[in-house]
């Protein structure tokens, strides 16, 4: 693993650590990685790195449509609202600032996996893990 990638593990681990994604259930992030890939990415390939079956849904959201209602500051937002929100602000900065071709893929239907992921300069896929559950 080069510096720079190790940067980002350390960047992400700070920027996640005790913040939920909020659904039907409050999940957390999980760093995930993937070296030796093929590019271009493709969905099926990250179907069969995170074991869904290749039949699984998948829907392809950008980061900031997917982090928005999590980023964007409220009127009615108290001083710890606005800090959820700035933390989800420096956690999509981080993976922006270190990412190619960063998407967000939401696998499954009700019970969702989450994976906010995009390629490093090496060619690693690292981004972070999570669920939701939409009924």
């Amino acid at each position: 693993m080069n510096e720079k990638t190790s940067k980002l593990i350390a960047a992400l681990q700070v920027a996640t650590e005790g913040l939920l994604w909020i659904s039907e259930i409050d999940a957390p992030f999980e760093i995930v990685q993937w070296q030796n890939l093929s590019i271009p990415f493709v969905n099926e390939q990250l179907l069969k790195l995170t074991g869904h079956s290749g039949d699984t849904s998948v829907e392809v959201i950008e980061v900031d449509d997917f982090f928005s209602a999590a980023t964007e500051e409220q009127d009615w937002f108290g001083d710890e609202e606005k800090a959820i929100a700035k933390r989800y602000q420096e956690v999509v900065s981080a993976l922006k600032q270190h990412l190619n071709q960063l998407k967000v893929y939401r696998m499954g239907d009700i019970n969702i996996d989450i994976y906010i992921v995009g390629i490093t300069e090496s060619g690693e896929m690292i981004g972070l893990a999570t669920q939701a559950v939409e009924t």
